[in-house]
């Protein structure tokens, strides 16, 4: 029975980042067709605007990058009459970037003609739940009417 448990626990990290990537895809296509003022009501300001094509692409960021000190990982034995060897221990510090990047891109008129993601599943969630909270799709966004 445990055999069977420990390998679905292990892929349940994996299942939340296709989760949190689903959804953010599901938000990002119900702002197709809309004005920009949808995406920017749901989205917040973006961080950039630039012109490309002719067009108008929004892009908001999130995330960062840190050290993670790491720990003491291997296999020491107590052969040595009860004394660890430090020899047998390894430390593995690493850096962490967590980052993802929102694009919108917008014909002249303001209508989304297009929606993309890249980045890490988890720090792309928080975009993914301000879509799912958004402005309802028609709406116009306060002080637009």
């Amino acid at each position: 029975m445990l055999r069977r448990i420990v390998p679905l626990v292990a892929a349940l990290p994996l299942l939340a980042a296709c989760a949190s990537f689903d959804a953010l895809d599901q938000g990002l296509a119900t702002l197709k067709g809309q004005n920009r003022d949808v995406a920017i009501a749901r989205l917040g300001f973006p961080d950039e605007q630039r012109e490309i094509a002719g067009k108008d692409v929004y892009i908001w960021q999130r995330g960062g990058m840190w050290y993670s000190p790491g720990g003491y990982y291997g296999g020491c034995s107590d052969r040595y009459g009860g004394i660890r060897s430090m020899s047998c221990v390894g430390f593995a510090p690493s850096i962490v970037d967590a980052h993802c990047t929102v694009r919108v891109i917008a014909d002249k008129s303001g209508t989304i003609v297009d929606a993309d993601r890249s980045g890490d599943p988890q720090t792309c969630e928080y975009y993914a739940r301000r879509l799912q909270m958004g402005v309802p799709i028609g709406v116009a966004p306060p002080g637009k009417q």
